[in-house]
């Protein structure tokens, strides 16, 4: 479990909060705002604990042809909308590990 400390502007530390509870691979456990006296100024503050447990960046996409040939695509960042019980779209990021970075990363030969 990971504690933080915020400071800041109030509405910059709540978006921050929101944006982390809002986050699948992060859990907040517990939130508190207080503040305290230092060099005779006030500073507000929010400490919170949470958990996190990132995703795996590279997930296998398998597609099954008419023939049934299931093509395996690996793809990094992943993201899946569902648009009807039969439609999904994804779309992520595909990658060449064989692509020659010495020639501008160029796939295809001239």
């Amino acid at each position: 479990m990971l504690k933080i400390r915020l400071e800041g502007p109030n509405e910059q530390v709540e978006s921050f909060i929101y944006e982390m509870d809002r986050n699948p691979s992060v859990e907040l456990h517990e939130t508190e705002e207080n503040c305290e006296v230092e060099s005779g100024r006030v500073i507000t503050y929010s400490q919170c604990a949470l958990s996190c447990s990132p995703r795996n960046r590279v997930e296998i996409l398998e597609l099954e042809t008419i023939d049934g040939v299931t093509i395996t695509i690996p793809l990094l960042d992943v993201v899946q909308v569902r648009i009807s019980d039969e439609e999904t779209i994804t779309c992520g990021k595909s990658y060449d590990i064989f692509a020659d970075n010495k020639k501008g990363h160029a796939t295809w030969p001239k």
